[in-house]
């Protein structure tokens, strides 16, 4: 200070990998290597899950299609018969013929949602279950 002169202190640090060997680069890749083969296994068991509920959708489906389709409508089809028979020959009233189409209307209706239940259940398990193309053309 007393001669006035002005004077500045730096400093440079270069780090030297001497001691290193790049443990923390191996130790970050190992983890996340067993980070990947987790979840790996988790993707597997949640697509393992959804095809066995595709799998019992689909059963579910066809038991009901194959329900829906049987007995009820095929007696639902002869009261509708037997009502045109009757009402054409003056032994029911209309509201009984009425009565019998709507009842088979709706078992239709039933039998044709029941089948489409079916058919998408089953499109939904080939899609999760069927391979992926070959994009190389073999």
């Amino acid at each position: 200070r007393e001669t006035g002169d002005t004077a500045a202190v730096f400093s440079l640090t270069i780090p030297f990998p001497l001691f290193n060997n790049g443990k923390a680069a191996l130790a970050q890749a190992s983890s996340e290597r067993l980070r990947t083969e987790a979840q790996k296994r988790v993707t597997a068991i949640e697509v393992d899950q959804a095809i066995a509920r595709a799998q019992v959708d689909t059963a579910n489906a066809a038991t009901s299609a194959a329900t829906a389709q049987g007995p009820a409508l095929a007696a639902a089809e002869e009261a509708a018969r037997i009502a045109r028979i009757g009402y054409r020959e003056g032994k029911f009233g209309q509201l009984e013929l009425l009565d019998a189409e709507r009842t088979l209307a709706e078992t239709r209706i039933g039998a044709v949602e029941a089948l489409l239940n079916y058919h998408n259940a089953q499109a939904w398990l080939e899609r999760l279950t069927v391979r992926a193309p070959d994009l190389q053309g073999n």
